[in-house]
């Protein structure tokens, strides 16, 4: 089904912790009633184990905040590195139980999309999942401004991207600095790329799409349940088969879509 999410939808009444661990840049947000009181994003070469809670705490006390229970916390859950989402997931189940907070994971892509604001024709939101593959979703403006996901998150040949993607598009992600040579090999001047170094992932944006999640379902998500969206399995997986990654993908089907504004 196709995704569709205007910024009106989004940063409705409710107080969210939101943090994207899903690439080598943390980022880390507060919105409260639809503003964002304070963001900071960070690049790092190491884990974010260390990194996050730091970030958090930075975050919190800028404002002057505390979380209370009833307030949410909003996480990445993927596709992207299978360390940083579980790193990222686990501090936020940790989070959310002990402060009895909401959870609600946000697909890592669709935010990033987001994020991306402005653009125009196609957006190409690519993860460097490595092996010369991306992790890659595509989307399209609609009626009054709206961006529509055409299809599920996929693992593929950053290549195969390239030709699927045809006429003019943007792509943003840390794709781009792995495979610009590819995407414009293949797109020429009808690409225009933007590099994670300037279009970093925004925790602001997971944020947003987490209250338009809670404006209809107040709940959230089950705290035991949620698990990190792969794509395909972790290279210890891998290493075991003598098939490709994007062989090994999870299937389309396994993609759960939960906002209805947004697809």
């Amino acid at each position: 089904m196709a995704a569709a999410l205007s910024p009106a939808d989004c940063g409705l009444g409710v107080r969210i912790l939101a943090f994207d661990t899903a690439t080598w840049t943390c980022s880390v947000a507060l919105l409260d009633g639809g503003v964002v009181l304070a963001e900071k994003c960070e690049r790092t070469e190491s884990s974010h184990a260390g990194t996050l809670p730091r970030m958090v705490a930075s975050v919190l006390s800028r404002e002057g905040e505390r979380l209370r229970p009833g307030d949410a916390v909003a996480v990445s859950i993927g596709p992207g590195s299978f360390t940083g989402l579980r790193i990222g997931l686990s501090f936020a189940k940790g989070l959310a139980f002990a402060g009895r907070l909401r959870i609600v994971g946000v697909p890592t892509l669709d935010a990033l999309a987001l994020a991306a604001l402005p653009w125009e024709n196609r957006l190409c939101a690519a993860l460097d999942a490595r092996k010369r593959e991306v992790y890659a979703a595509i989307y399209e403006r609609a009626a009054g401004g709206r961006i529509v996901r055409i299809a599920p998150p996929r693992a593929l040949a950053a290549a195969r991207l390239s030709e699927e993607l045809g006429g003019p598009c943007a792509v943003i992600g840390d794709a781009v600095e792995a495979y610009a040579d590819v995407f414009t090999r293949a797109l020429g001047a009808g690409v225009r790329l933007l590099p994670s170094t300037r279009h970093p992932p925004r925790a602001s944006a997971i944020a947003r799409m987490a209250a338009a999640r809670l404006a209809y379902d107040p709940e959230g998500d089950d705290l035991s349940a949620l698990a990190p969206y792969y794509l395909r399995p972790p290279e210890a997986e891998l290493t075991q088969t003598t098939h490709s990654p994007s062989a090994q993908s999870v299937s389309p089907a396994s993609f759960v879509d939960k906002v209805p504004l947004l697809y």
